[in-house]
């Protein structure tokens, strides 16, 4: 038989058993309880006493309750910054880390303001060109070029808010001057004194940032005479009394940085020729009638190769009555289309920094391309 007495609490006013803040009124009693069990020997009937202490714990508190220091930590490390927890991660919120990690931030935000940010320009060349070769003349050899270009750009920024301003430049080879047409959407003349004086064609190009990928932002055009083209075009016509031939080769050089492709050779046919005549020798062509003209087509010639198409043909009767007269007027002209990733023109554009608008400026052209019509005059 067990018998428990529980003893009463010391009280609420004993000094001894309590532990408080010293800068709160908050107050935690802590005694010890202890419990006498009294057990009755089976054998002899004599009552044993014994005792069993249990710990507890009562508590009186006020409505502040986060302020609790029973072993007055608080008094030694009241100045020192608190530390909390993130998702198991410890971060301070002290005064003193506050300060520092201001002051560290303030000074990273300061050094990044001061450099400027950095923009990247990709140009994209795009060229139509028409060329007429000479043959027969002191000039033979040589090629009058006239170059339609297209300039396309993409800026590249470090802002994440906006793209910077920057200055076009443009160049070539014989250092003649480039007539460059800004379109106005993007880029505009850049009118200065001193750009005026030196005669620089400066333009000032602003591509803005919810603008994605490459943009028009500007022509340009170069008349010149060109000692060598990325293709020979040779043609030979033979006659024999009233039979004619016709040989055309095409040939790419080896120094091409690309393939020719997408070709298309046509040769007109003259009014003294015997349209119904036309015979195709060499190449796949085809002759129409109502235009007078053969066109051969050809996908790719890689570069140092060449390849050739021929037909043949007869006079008409009563051109080969007229002689001599007619003679002179028997041409065969050639033209020819085809284009590659490449540039006739040796324009380069170049991106700099603009005036007000400090910034890190590099530029590159990842693309080029041509279309050429070439001419045997």
């Amino acid at each position: 038989m067990l018998i428990s007495t529980d003893h009463s609490p010391p009280s609420n006013n004993t000094s001894d058993n309590q532990t408080s803040h010293p800068n709160s009124v908050h107050t935690r009693a802590i005694y010890s309880r202890v419990v006498a069990v009294e057990k009755v020997d089976s054998k002899s009937g004599i009552k044993m006493k014994g005792f069993s202490n249990t710990f507890v714990t009562e508590e009186v508190m006020n409505d502040d309750d986060e302020d609790f220091d029973p072993f007055n930590i608080g008094n030694a490390t009241s100045n020192s910054p608190k530390l909390a927890t993130n998702n198991g991660k410890i971060v301070s919120t002290g005064s003193a880390a506050v300060d520092g990690s201001k002051s560290i931030l303030s000074a990273k935000s300061s050094a990044s303001s001061a450099l400027p940010p950095r923009i990247m320009i990709k140009f994209k060349i795009q060229e139509e060109v028409s060329s007429i070769a000479h043959l027969s003349d002191e000039n033979e050899g040589s090629s009058d070029v006239q170059i339609e270009g297209t300039v396309l750009a993409q800026v590249v920024s470090s802002d994440a808010l906006k793209n910077i301003p920057f200055f076009l430049l443009s160049s070539t080879d014989s250092q003649k001057a480039v007539e460059f047409m800004p379109n106005h959407t993007y880029a505009k003349k850049f009118l200065d004194a001193n750009a005026i004086k030196s005669r620089a064609d400066i333009n000032i190009v602003n591509i803005p940032k919810e603008t994605f990928g490459f943009v028009n932002i500007g022509n340009y055009r170069i008349s010149q005479s060109m000692e060598h083209m990325p293709l020979l075009l040779e043609q030979k016509v033979v006659r024999s009394k009233s039979k004619i031939q016709i040989a055309i080769q095409v040939r790419s050089k080896l120094s091409n940085p690309d393939n020719l492709s997408d070709f298309s050779i046509v040769v007109f046919i003259p009014k003294q020729v015997d349209g119904r005549s036309i015979e195709i020798v060499t190449g796949d062509g085809d002759f129409d009638l109502w235009k007078r003209c053969i066109t051969w087509e050809k996908q790719n010639l890689p570069k140092g190769q060449s390849f050739m198409v021929g037909a043949k043909c007869v006079m008409d009767s009563t051109s080969e009555t007229l002689g001599g007269a007619a003679n002179e007027e028997l041409k065969f002209p050639v033209m020819l289309r085809c284009q590659s990733k490449d540039q006739i023109s040796s324009v380069q554009f170049h991106a700099i920094e603009a005036n007000g608008h400090p910034a890190s400026v590099t530029s590159s052209v990842v693309g080029k391309s041509y279309r050429i019509v070439h001419r045997l005059k």
